[in-house]
């Protein structure tokens, strides 16, 4: 083989574990590390134990061998690589951002299970990764800030006609309590945000035109009210929204 780019790894014998990935220009760097490595824990493992060595490529370039290897280490942790730093050819969560993951992994919500604490009604709107002027998609693979996740939730709705706006002016009881921004279709849909609404608030709000209006928030900080960000909804939920302005919510009450 001539010098091109490879990608190597180095497994235990005995139970198959992926222990150690790298990459180089030559096919040499595979083995150099069974003579000298500037990962010590690594040679010390190779002088007592029995490995396998594998090797990928070649490559036509550096960064099809950087992207190879960084998703191998990703996906397998082996054993004597350093830590690996941020790369969008890592393999990673999607749909939310890392801290809320193991939401994903549980099951999925009903929709009597959004109704926590003093929750009676609730609405729910459609979020999708279409870009605004003034606002951005939300992108599953890199999830948006929280500031931006918050801006796209909260506006802008047609809650702004008068048998809905009106109701909620004159008696603050009736009003919705939580906002939750859904992304995704029935069957696949995530919880991006889960926001208390300022039910005091809705006289102060401005229509705009098509009776649009941004929901008001008691705080734009918390977007895991009840902790509800980040699961997902049950398909029974049957959470469903059109392609009209007046579909893009939909209130359910308890």
């Amino acid at each position: 083989m001539s010098d091109k780019y490879y990608v190597y790894l180095y497994r235990d014998s005995k139970n198959g574990k992926i222990k150690y990935i790298g990459r180089g220009a030559r096919i040499t760097r595979a083995t150099a590390h069974q003579l000298k490595s500037h990962n010590k824990e690594l040679e010390a493992w190779l002088t007592k134990q029995t490995f396998k060595l594998e090797i990928a490529g070649p490559f036509e370039n550096e960064l099809t061998s950087k992207a190879v290897e960084a998703a191998l280490i990703s996906s397998h942790s082996p054993t004597y690589n350093k830590r690996q730093e941020a790369s969008k050819f890592i393999f990673r969560p999607v749909g939310v951002p890392d801290k809320y993951v193991t939401r994903l992994q549980k099951p999925p919500l009903t929709r009597d299970e959004l109704f926590r604490g003093s929750t009676t009604k609730i609405i729910l709107v459609r979020i999708t990764d279409k870009d605004f002027h003034d606002r951005v998609g939300y992108n599953q693979v890199s999830p948006p800030g929280d500031e931006e996740v918050v801006a796209r939730v909260e506006k802008y709705w047609q809650l702004g006609r008068e048998d809905l706006l009106e109701n909620w002016k004159a008696n603050k009881h009736e009003s919705p309590t939580l906002l939750l921004g859904i992304f995704g279709s029935p069957g696949n849909q995530i919880i991006i945000a889960s926001l208390e609404i300022d039910c005091k608030e809705w006289a102060n709000v401005d229509i705009q035109k098509n009776k649009l209006i941004a929901i008001p928030l008691k705080s734009s900080q918390n977007l895991d009210k009840y902790g509800l960000r980040g699961y997902r909804l049950c398909q029974t939920a049957e959470v469903r929204f059109g392609s009209f302005k007046p579909e893009q919510f939909r209130i359910v009450t308890k």
